[in-house]
């Protein structure tokens, strides 16, 4: 039914109607901050709730051609505008769960391993807020060995405890601190544990469980893929349904197709390439010993923000102030959650905030 409406009636519906604010956080917000730009040292203490999520995430450079193997182009990039720039924004790519299937490998993109996991971090107040720590291999790879550790140590009788992502285990003690060198060698990152195991009570699985909590459907299916593959890895603990609360990593941190005016996905890469003399970031590495936690990797901040919208399915659209915003789709739209991190420490763009998406 629709009717007249005076200018009366138009000024007092106006005053009226309550000022709808967004309080869906901005992606920059959830992350750990890690960041050196504002402070030379910076210490985070870390619950860790169950296992990490990996993807891959593409930046807009290629590889140098190097035929001939010529020492001085040898990890040189150069960069190649993304096909489909024009209509996504992101600074990055996140790569197709298959490598074989995945265009940005196929067309010779630079692809880094990125891990994303669901933590309690603790304020200075003492309360928790439920955060993603993001963060490449080094880090990740240094607790993954470290658990390892504990599982073969005799003396160590301490049950699931030993896996820091479980309900009594020590948290994680993160340390970033500048250097004063030139990417990628510009933050040291130092891993350490608390002596006393803290216990996750249902007042912070409450706090996991508003941060997003799967259908139970979806709860389901994740046990039975978790203890299926808890079979075979020693190092998985038993399952807790709270290993899948938090934010929705997988949702987050989706693939990104390629894009075209046709909604297709064959694009190709245009011709014209911007030659960039910076090296390539290199894959970090370190010897594991009980003593040495120091570990070295590129800093990587001030990602752009995303969009929290209802519970319905969501597409991606263009918003030239914010970068790319999820709202509602109309029923012919694709469906996607994309999520612009960026690498560069350097620039920030001010985006939009994400909904967490239930199915």
């Amino acid at each position: 039914m629709i009717r007249r409406v005076s200018p009366t009636r138009m000024i007092q519906s106006a005053n009226a109607a309550p000022k709808q604010q967004n309080s869906f956080p901005k992606l920059q917000d959830i992350l750990v901050d890690l960041s050196v730009k504002n402070s030379p040292k910076v210490v985070r203490k870390l619950k860790l709730i169950g296992d990490p999520y990996m993807f891959i995430e593409y930046t807009d450079k290629q590889y140098v051609p190097n035929p001939t193997n010529d020492p001085n182009l040898r990890g040189k990039t150069i960069a190649v505008p993304f096909p489909d720039a024009h209509l996504n924004k992101k600074f990055n790519r996140i790569g197709h769960e298959d490598i074989s299937q995945c265009p940005w490998k196929k067309m010779g993109y630079v692809g880094v391993t990125q891990y994303a996991q669901n933590v309690l971090e603790m304020q200075e107040d003492g309360t928790w807020v439920v955060k993603i720590l993001k963060k490449g291999k080094s880090i990740f790879n240094k607790i993954a060995q470290d658990i390892a550790e504990n599982y073969k140590d005799d003396t160590n009788d301490d049950g699931d405890g030993r896996h820091y992502g479980t309900r009594n285990a020590q948290c994680v003690r993160i340390t970033a601190e500048a250097t004063g060198k030139q990417p990628p060698l510009s933050v040291n990152y130092t891993v350490a544990y608390d002596k006393k195991a803290t216990y996750i009570d249902d007042d912070m699985i409450e706090l996991l469980r508003k941060a997003g909590e799967p259908t139970p459907e979806d709860l389901i299916k994740e046990r039975k893929n978790y203890e299926y593959d808890a079979k075979e890895d020693p190092l998985m603990p038993t399952w807790e349904d709270f290993f899948a609360y938090g934010y929705p990593l997988n949702k987050i941190f989706k693939f990104d197709a390629i894009r075209s005016d046709e909604e297709t996905e064959t694009v190709s890469v245009p011709a014209k390439q911007k030659h960039v003399e910076e090296d390539i970031e290199p894959t970090v590495d370190f010897t594991l010993t009980k003593k040495s936690r120091v570990v070295v990797e590129e800093d990587e901040d001030d990602e752009p923000v995303v969009k929290k919208p209802s519970r319905a399915k969501v597409v991606e659209e263009e918003d030239e102030d914010n970068g790319y915003v999820v709202k509602p789709p109309v029923k012919a739209s694709p469906k996607r959650l994309p999520v612009s991190l960026d690498e560069d420490e350097d620039e920030e763009e001010e985006g939009s905030t994400m909904g967490w998406i239930r199915k």
